[in-house]
């Protein structure tokens, strides 16, 4: 198997003394205005020069948007090759990350499956968004999924890491470059990047998942999402990374 990236994280005293006190959630709807120091958007939606537009104002870098199969679960979801020359245009980059019911348990029960089956589809979906293979491809753990056994919660651990090793095997027999990364639970992050598994850790909104808090108190994520708000008319997510010019598997378009 293909070595993994190190997780790129920022964890020494002084980053860590500087993050938020435990239980502190950072809302969207907070950093809808110029300049809020937001660094990513996340958005199921097809860009728009209009959205693009009030984005840069707030002050967003990269652009995240989701590679999924042709039955999108959420119409507009799957990133079109027409977004890239716009965001381009901006000058901006983007982040992907794929997911088709990755917020089901049953998705990950069905790793043998469905681990393969995203992994080429993603692929396929990098090929055609020319994507360079020095980037990231994230895939979605939308759950409290992944915990310690004996705690009474219904916990799928190996069948997330199940998925993961079908994910990585393919990525190894097509001989290509892409980091894998986690959009995940703290726990999660901790799990799949300790087994070599991911390469970034993409931490979710859901402050109240298995291992999250830890990741936020340790600073143990690449990327950090606020919760769900509405700017540029439409839903949206701002994340942040450990530092405006942070790397987390983001590319420019046309470069």
């Amino acid at each position: 198997m293909r070595p993994i990236k190190p997780l790129a994280l920022a964890a020494a005293a002084a980053l860590v003394s500087a993050l938020p006190a435990a239980g502190q959630v950072k809302k969207s709807d907070d950093h809808c205005r110029p300049a809020s120091g937001v660094h990513m958007v996340d958005t199921s939606a097809i860009v728009t020069d209009e959205f693009l537009t009030k984005m840069q104002e707030v002050g967003v870098s990269t652009v995240a948007r989701y590679y999924d199969y042709e039955n999108e679960t959420i119409t507009g979801k799957r990133l079109r090759p027409e977004e890239l020359p716009l965001i381009a245009r901006y000058g901006m980059s983007v982040a992907v990350v794929f997911q088709h019911n990755n917020n089901k348990a049953a998705t990950f029960q069905d790793w043998r499956n469905r681990g393969p089956a995203d992994a080429r589809e993603a692929l396929k979906l990098a090929a055609r968004m020319e994507q360079p293979q020095t980037s990231a491809i994230y895939f979605g753990v939308d759950g409290d999924f992944v915990g310690p056994p004996g705690r009474g919660a219904p916990f799928f651990t190996d069948d997330v890491i199940g998925y993961f090793e079908e994910i990585n095997r393919v990525f190894y027999e097509e001989n290509v470059g892409y980091t894998i990364g986690v959009y995940g639970s703290g726990e999660t992050c901790f799990t799949l990047i300790g087994e070599g598994l991911a390469g970034f850790c993409w931490l979710s909104h859901s402050h109240g998942f298995t291992g999250t808090q830890d990741a936020l108190s340790a600073g143990s994520w690449d990327i950090q999402q606020y919760l769900h708000g509405t700017c540029g008319g439409r839903a949206v997510d701002f994340n942040e990374f450990q530092s405006p010019d942070a790397f987390v598997g983001q590319w420019r378009p046309g470069d």
